[in-house]
Order: C-alpha cells, then structure tokens, then sequence
C-alpha cells in the first residue's frame, strides 16, 4: 500500500490465534479506546522510534467497536527489500541482530513475541524489530531477557533445526558481549 505524503506501508489486521481463534478470528473485547491492540502498539512503536530503535515508524492506528467487542489495525512504514531471519539464516548478522534486541532490551521493552520471523534483515544488511503486538514497557531484568532470549531460540531452532541452533549461539554470544561491556561501563 502506498499512503500519499507518507510513502510505501504496511496495514496489518489484528489476528488471533491458537485455540482462542476457534470462537473468534479478530474480534477482541472492549475495554476502553485506550486499551485497543492498536493504539498500545502505536504508543509502542511511537516511543522506539523516537528514541531511534530499529522499529518501523508507526503511521496510523485504528479500531472498529461493535457494543463489547472491536476489531483493530495498524499502518507502519514499509521496510524495503526485507526478508525475515528465518529466511537469511545464511546471512545471519548475528552481531547486528543481537544489538537490535539488546537495545530493545536497555529501552526497557518486552517483545512478546521475539521469534525469527519478526526479526528482519532489509536490503542494506540492516536490522529491524517487527510485530510488538501485546509488547510492553517494563524493566527488563536478567530474567525477563533471558526468557526473551530463549523464545528466539526456539523459534530458530524449530524454523531450521541445526542451521537454526549454530545462529542462535553466534547471536547469544553476541548479546552477551554487549551486556558485559555494558556491566564493564558501569562499574568505571
């Protein structure tokens, strides 16, 4: 889609899935235009992008509402020439992927859903983080990153098995390189 002023974009449907899918595929319940799937990953996106975080630009978000239910969607900028981790695995830049969620990480954001498929490489060799849907502001302790890590790592690894792991252990070794010089920072 091309948005006149704003250039090419990207409109993404509100979906669920798992069994919760079974009763309804986009219909989410009311709680307020504030609380809306959309308007929480604009807020998101929004806060990322100002402080210059490898995300989208957020352009627009919107909802529908039907009594006690509603249905949303998001518009962010296109990212050109991108292909999903899961697709460049043999071009995996470990130390540019493991930088872009360490930053989301020190931002203090929670992808909820970090997996190889919303982490893409555009046509430059550059990094971004996609899909924030139910991500989150809080502090990111060791625990909390840790468990983000490893959600990455199963995706890796189901996505392509052997290919999948080595990419995960270049990427782990990665971060753990920037939180130590972090740690190392600090204590000057």
């Amino acid at each position: 889609m091309c948005i006149p002023g704003l250039g090419a974009a990207v409109l993404r449907h509100y979906r669920r899935g798992g069994l919760v899918a079974r009763l309804s595929r986009d219909r989410y319940f009311w709680t307020g235009a504030a609380r809306t799937r959309s308007f929480a990953e604009f807020d998101l996106l929004y806060f990322m992008h100002e402080k210059g975080l490898p995300v989208p630009e957020p352009l627009a978000a919107s909802y529908w509402r039907a009594r006690f239910i509603y249905r949303a969607a998001l518009i962010t900028e296109l990212i050109p020439n991108a292909s999903t981790l899961a697709g460049a695995l043999e071009r995996c830049p470990a130390g540019p992927v493991a930088g872009a969620i360490y930053t989301m990480h020190e931002a203090g954001v929670w992808h909820a859903d970090l997996n190889a498929f919303n982490i893409l490489i555009d046509g430059e060799g550059k990094v971004w983080l996609v899909d924030f849907d139910r991500g989150r502001r809080c502090v990111m302790g060791p625990g909390r990153r840790e468990a983000n890590l490893l959600r990455l790592r199963r995706s890796l690894i189901k996505t392509a098995g052997a290919a999948g792991e080595r990419a995960w252990e270049e990427i782990n070794r990665a971060y753990g390189v920037l939180a130590a010089g972090s740690k190392a920072e600090n204590a000057l």
